[in-house]
């Protein structure tokens, strides 16, 4: 599955399990840095999740990762925790909801 940020965050919400979001609301954002790089939002809502192109002046937590190291992530080539602890994942905002948001998501359902 090679896909670009773009794609990738169109197809979240394939990969999306309502199931497992049970009263989660929250606007994750994500700044994505180099070549392939833009912003995005994630809004999880009442059992959905939609993507929104851009900032949004409220999220509940930001992600800051490069491009490259985020599709890396994705397609299970670098471990979250290891690029967090490294440096190379930079998380601002509720930090203990990206435990949870981390969960909401299952790599295999994705359809890009």
């Amino acid at each position: 599955m090679v896909l670009t940020i773009a794609e990738l965050m169109k197809a979240m919400p394939t990969a999306f399990m309502p199931e497992k979001a049970d009263g989660v609301t929250a606007k994750v954002q994500f700044d994505f840095t180099g070549d392939d790089g833009g912003q995005y939002t994630l809004n999880i809502h009442d059992g959905m999740c939609e993507v929104i192109d851009g900032a949004v002046a409220d999220p509940r937590t930001t992600v800051i990762v490069a491009a490259a190291d985020y599709l890396d992530i994705v397609e299970g080539r670098l471990e979250p925790m290891k690029a967090f602890m490294g440096g190379k994942l930079k998380v601002t905002g509720d930090m203990m909801f990206m435990m949870k948001f981390l969960q909401l998501f299952d790599a295999k359902r994705f359809q890009a």
